[in-house]
């Protein structure tokens, strides 16, 4: 479905009505250098952002091969598929993973099968796992084992350094903390989507030694084969109540093989719970759990800023029918009737009125109630399968309506939120935000919410661009966190900004790159530093070094792509950074008139601005002919 102007989209924001004063106090004590949407003016430049802009400059990002976004097909030295994590259709920018969906298309069954229920059970980190996790340690406990943690080679070097040199934004600052980090040891629990390579690349870049925990058939043990990481360890993720102690098992045996452990990170949502957990466990730098939990409740986030006096979209818990009408005269219409927690965009439905939320809790409900594990992660429930082998293969491992014993499927209503929606990215360290900057997302593919594009840096009012910034640092505040990478989504209201979700890691799809190619600042590296117990103190280009635009292009109809030779014509231009097709020869795609859209290709385009920017990938957009019959 085409979008008619995503500037003119963009653009139609209204300006808030909370007083300027505090939006003006934000920015007068925080470090505008930060936050690229801050405005500078009054501020003194030093010759060290001044050095960094030419250095970022110098670079010749354009130059360079950007990593792909996507999941890839990996072999293993067998000559078997490697187990590979989907990526959300939901959430491509989010970066969020899920298991291989049986469902989803007759490609995705046979690949099912292939694998096999054991093999998908043992190799995928699912939702099963988060009701098994123990509760975070006290204070008191962490205290403990914090002060019988001996220090990492990595930190003592650090505490060795002048701090104010160390945790300098210049140049020399990036180099010694580049120089700390190196040879440190950090333990990734799960690897994501293959399509996350470039992370443990950068890390071998880094010179840092990796290992990575993961399921035994993982794509990510050819890391091992190609030298890029120091040490691949299969678990078994079958038995969801084991896995914390399995993981804790092998951190500990690590440690005894390659000495003190400086770090255990994770760029995979599903496994932040368990690695905030292994963290202060092991005594090592990390968020606690209860920050982690609380994002990842949407009622449970909801409160904390509430208490915290931030603005909060209206809502209420809905946990029987007659909560429908006090949540209604509470929340008011239109609204979102949405689970809190842990149900991989199951039921989230827009309603204008009684009559359509009465009928939207009875789907919802009705869909939760048919939702069911498969292989531990939750699926949603079929009306009418195929009568193939592959069904009866899923009939045979999965039992319809088992979900509410492992997941919390409690739904809330929420104010429908209006205006543009933006994300932002964000690094905490040491508890203060270092460096965020928003990028401009395009109207979705409704009813579906399907991701269209979204540009780089944002053209929204500077004054709206503080206040949704301040709303994102204040947001993960307020939660707990301390340290690391953020993906915060937000929208610029008629009521002014408001939250929509904090991603406790680091976007997905183009959101490294696009930080990466706009501000010079790499993500990966920030949050490895934080990992580490390294502070982060990225240098900013002082203005963008380039202005971007990608688009990720639905089918236009359904049907069968009959090659993916449609971009070779756009594959070499000079202002294309990439045009990549998403869907591969003969496979099945479909429009938004049949059903859930197929992303069937990703283009990302570099102009002097903007504005210029958006215009051209649309026009790519218009002239290319997609063959699907």
């Amino acid at each position: 479905m085409k979008k008619a102007s995503a500037l003119t989209a963009a653009l139609s924001g209204k300006r808030s009505d909370a007083p300027s004063s505090v939006v003006d106090d934000f920015a007068k004590h925080t470090d505008s250098f930060s936050f690229p949407c801050l405005d500078r003016n009054g501020k003194e430049s030093t010759s060290g952002v001044d050095d960094v802009t030419h250095e970022l400059e110098k670079a010749s990002l354009k130059g360079q091969t950007i990593a792909g976004s996507a999941p890839t097909a990996v072999i293993l030295s067998n000559g078997s598929v490697a187990a590979d994590y989907e990526l959300n259709p939901y959430r491509r920018r989010g970066g969020e993973e899920r298991v291989p969906t049986p469902q989803a298309s007759v490609d995705d069954r046979l690949r099912w099968t292939s694998l096999g229920s054991a093999s998908l059970q043992s190799n995928f980190m699912a939702d099963a796992l988060i009701g098994s996790l123990p509760q975070g340690l006290s204070i008191n406990e962490r205290e403990k084992i914090f002060a019988n943690t001996p220090l990492s080679p990595t930190l003592s070097m650090l505490s060795s350094m002048p701090s104010d040199k160390v945790g300098s934004r210049t140049l020399e600052g990036r180099r010694l903390r580049r120089h700390v980090l190196k040879g440190a040891v950090i333990i990734f629990i799960t690897a994501g989507y293959s399509g996350k390579r470039f992370i443990f690349e950068k890390a071998k870049e880094l010179g840092v030694r990796s290992v990575i925990i993961d399921g035994p058939d993982s794509w990510c043990q050819t890391l091992q084969d190609d030298k890029m990481i120091e040490k691949f360890i299969g678990i078994d993720f079958s038995d969801a109540e084991s896995v914390f102690d399995k993981c804790l098992a092998a951190c500990k045996k690590v440690q005894k093989d390659l000495g003190e452990l400086d770090g255990v990170c994770t760029f995979c949502e599903m496994a932040v719970p368990l690695v905030s957990r292994i963290a202060e466990s092991l005594g090592l730098s990390g968020n606690s759990p209860a920050a982690v939990d609380a994002a990842r409740d949407k009622h449970s986030t909801r409160a904390k800023m509430a208490a915290a006096g931030l603005p909060t979209p209206r809502n209420m818990l809905v946990q029987q029918p007659s909560d429908l009408k006090p949540a209604a005269e509470m929340v008011k219409f239109p609204a979102v009737i949405k689970p809190i927690y842990g149900a991989a965009s199951i039921g989230v439905v827009r309603v204008n009125d009684m009559p359509q939320l009465e009928q939207a809790y009875k789907r919802v409900t009705r869909e939760l109630a048919k939702a069911h594990i498969v292989a531990g992660a939750l699926q949603q429930g079929e009306e009418d399968d195929e009568d193939s082998a592959a069904d009866q293969a899923i009939e045979a491992t999965v039992s319809q309506g088992n979900a509410d014993s492992w997941i919390k499927l409690t739904l809330m209503l929420e104010e429908y939120l209006d205006g543009p929606e933006v994300d932002v990215d964000l690094v905490l360290s040491e508890g203060q935000a270092v460096y965020g900057a928003i990028t401009d997302n395009w109207p979705t593919v409704e009813p579906y919410f399907n991701e269209t594009g979204s540009n780089c840096p944002s053209i929204l009012p500077t004054k709206q661009q503080q206040e949704l910034m301040q709303m994102a640092v204040q947001s993960t505040q307020c939660l707990g966190f301390k340290q690391g990478v953020f993906h915060v989504e937000l929208k610029y209201t008629s009521r002014g900004p408001r939250l929509i979700e904090v991603n406790c890691r680091m976007g997905g799809g183009p959101v490294r790159n696009t930080n990466l190619l706009v501000w010079g600042v790499d993500l990966v590296e920030e949050h490895l530093l934080t990992c580490a117990g390294i502070p982060s103190r990225p240098p900013i280009a002082a203005k963008p070094l380039m202005y971007i635009a990608e688009y990720s292009i639905n089918a236009q109809k359904t049907g069968k792509m009959q090659h993916i030779d449609f971009l070779k014509d756009w594959q070499n231009h000079p202002d294309v950074l990439y045009a990549r097709a998403l869907v591969q020869k003969g496979q099945k795609v479909t429009c938004v008139t049949d059903g859930m859209p197929t992303w069937v290709c990703e283009l990302m385009v570099v102009k002097p601005s903007v504005e210029e920017a958006i215009t051209f990938v649309k026009a790519i957009d218009q002239a290319l002919d997609i063959p699907i019959v």
